[in-house]
């Protein structure tokens, strides 16, 4: 029989530790029949042990196929482990048998293992066990003991080590998990990080390489310029060079801003002012509607930054086009700490499979690999910003860009 559940898994640990258990039950039993002889029911604890077995084999077989259990099936496992263990308990001398502590072991694994709500179940269980077990004892025997103040010290004892034991191992597994996805974010950080300096070097390597061929081709433009200077054709390179040479300008730009880690600043008047000149110079064809009446002070500029946002544009003039529509809303807005761009295109929106991973993750489309947006992503990031991405519903797709305000040089980056 294949087994799908690991050892590893909650699942797998609960059922070998089980096992280990009936194993040791099984080896005392015979131990106990040689030395203690009739001082219990033996033929009631062998039955209990042999229906725990059944119910261990049973498990095994109705999981076999499942990888973990879910909540409520390790909640059911511990509570068939308190119920066994306590008629065990019962059998054998009930509140004063010494292995009565046990009762404890479940309430661990299941604050390890299982939720809150779930972990006060099998706590409330294993209380409930001793309760029964403190109970049941004769009041005969127990006042022929004079054992009555003391049983009732355990059970108060042992209430409270249910307590402290769940709310200690409780807070721990919170914090544990709570360094678990600390750590996995900083490695999907660094991760992305990685992709980022290998998309830049690629892209440094291939301007690098592109710099001498154009400057050859302006050089060629220029003496056509002189040889053929009524030729349409030649004119109409002047063009699509231009734009060359002012993208590796660009670049060098940027490179010297890394190199220098120079911090400057930028009204948002200013920013917005540029974003719409350049949007209607690129995109003449779509209609913008820019609001930038709600604004005031300033944020950190970086050579990115347009780019970025000229990105986001250039993804909402692609969905514009594929939906025939023509109308792009640009919004600024100054909060107390944040200024919010939002773009709104009338596009047909975006699939919330894909929304969740876009500007984290290269997404596979037929429109690219949402490299533009993770791009656009990493730089807002890089300036303490965040990009939220939606669907929304009376529209296309809306982005918004929140960076952090600044109000002078100083604070300003």
């Amino acid at each position: 029989m294949k087994i799908a559940f690991s050892p590893n898994s909650a699942l797998g640990q609960l059922l070998l530790l089980r096992s280990v258990a009936i194993a040791i039950q099984i080896v005392m039993l015979a131990i106990a029949a040689v030395v203690f002889g009739k001082q219990f029911d033996f033929v009631s604890v062998v039955a209990v042990v042999a229906a725990e077995s059944v119910f261990q084999l049973l498990s095994i077989y109705a999981y076999r196929n499942t990888k973990e259990a879910a909540p409520i099936g390790m909640t059911m496992q511990l509570l068939a482990d308190i119920l066994f263990l306590t008629i065990l308990l019962d059998l054998t001398g009930g509140a004063t048998n010494a292995f009565v502590s046990l009762l404890v072991l479940p309430t661990v694994i299941a604050a390890v293992t299982i939720p809150t709500i779930n972990m006060l179940m099998v706590s409330a269980g294993a209380i409930g066990a001793y309760l029964y077990l403190y109970i049941k004892m004769s009041h005969e025997h127990v006042h022929h003991m004079d054992m009555s103040t003391h049983l009732l010290g355990m059970l108060v004892n042992f209430t409270f080590t249910i307590i402290v034991v769940v709310t200690v191992v409780s807070i721990l597994v919170k914090q544990n998990r709570k360094k678990e996805r600390a750590i996995a974010m900083l490695r999907e950080q660094q991760l992305q990080q990685e992709q980022l300096i290998a998309l830049g070097s690629a892209a440094a390597q291939a301007t690098h390489q592109l710099a001498t061929p154009i400057a050859h081709l302006a050089l060629l433009h220029e003496e056509l310029e002189e040889s053929y200077p009524k030729e349409a054709c030649v004119q109409e390179m002047s063009e699509p060079l231009g734009k060359c040479k002012e993208q590796l300008n660009v670049f060098r730009e940027f490179t010297d801003y890394l190199k220098s880690a120079s911090k400057q600043m930028i009204t948002v008047e200013r920013l917005a002012e540029q974003l719409k000149e350049l949007t209607n110079l690129q995109f003449p064809q779509q209609h913008f509607r820019f609001d930038i009446t709600n604004v005031q002070g300033a944020l950190c500029d970086d050579p990115m930054l347009m780019p970025s946002i000229l990105n986001l544009i250039s993804n909402g003039v692609r969905a514009n086009e594929q939906a025939k529509q023509t109308d792009i809303d640009v919004t600024f807005t100054s909060e107390s700490t944040e200024h919010v761009i939002t773009i709104l295109d009338r596009g047909e929106g975006i699939a919330e499979e894909r929304l969740a991973q876009l500007g984290h993750n290269v997404v596979n489309s037929e429109s690219g690999l949402g490299m533009a947006v993770l791009l656009s992503h990493a730089t807002i990031e890089r300036l303490g910003g965040h990009l939220l991405i939606e669907s929304d519903l009376t529209y296309g797709t809306k982005c918004t860009v929140k960076l952090p305000k600044v109000s002078d040089e100083v604070t300003a980056c």
